[in-house]
């Protein structure tokens, strides 16, 4: 009786998990790394000591890991198979931390999450990472408030907001990821430049 039950219970998985759609696979991106400064601005050498980055603030859907498309009449919508690596301000940060790394002319460099002491950090607000589709196509957009903060006041030395914009090759999610690292370039390098202008 008991084998007999057994038997049952196992035709009747078999038939469940036969029943089941087969799982959709997901593509995990990541920004793609961030180009060469320029020549002229790697012999500039060290101009900043430190530099403490940390994790910006963010709407609920911008705090997520969804590759996300704002629509024409400002509704989200996200690529059904693609997902970002890390929630967007971890992602945001990291990319950010990896660029001025590249730059170089920052001579001590962490983040938030190190639980080290700077007395410079640059934070802010993740206005947007993501694809907006406009009257000429799809469109990449960062849009970032950025604030260099005195940690040991907690005072704001100076703040600002980037945007920077990318047309899409194609639809597809891989053009997507493209273009929102040709963005991402364009923004980090006024955002390094203009870091290394306010800190005092």
């Amino acid at each position: 009786m008991i084998r007999v039950l057994f038997c049952l219970s196992l035709s009747i998985l078999l038939v469940a998990c036969s029943v089941l759609p087969e799982p959709t696979p997901v593509a995990l991106y990541r920004l793609p790394p961030p180009g060469q400064p320029p020549a002229a601005e790697v012999r500039k050498g060290t101009q900043l000591a430190a530099l403490r980055l940390a994790q910006p603030a963010a709407t609920d859907a911008l705090g997520g890991n969804r590759l996300l498309v704002l629509t024409a009449d400002h509704r989200y919508q996200a690529y059904p198979r693609a997902r970002w690596a890390a929630p967007m301000p971890l992602l945001w940060r990291d990319w950010l931390l990896d660029a001025f790394w590249r730059d170089g002319r920052v001579a001590r460099l962490s983040s938030d999450g190190d639980g080290l002491q700077a007395r410079l950090e640059l934070g802010g607000v993740l206005r947007a990472l993501n694809v907006e589709m406009r009257e000429g196509g799809p469109v990449a957009v960062i849009r970032y408030d950025a604030r260099l903060v005195d940690t040991g006041s907690r005072r704001i030395l100076a703040s600002r907001r980037f945007e920077a914009q990318a047309p899409m090759a194609g639809p597809a999610e891989a053009e997507a990821v493209a273009a929102l690292g040709r963005a991402a370039d364009r923004l980090a390098r006024e955002l390094i430049d203009w870091s290394l202008a306010a800190a005092p």
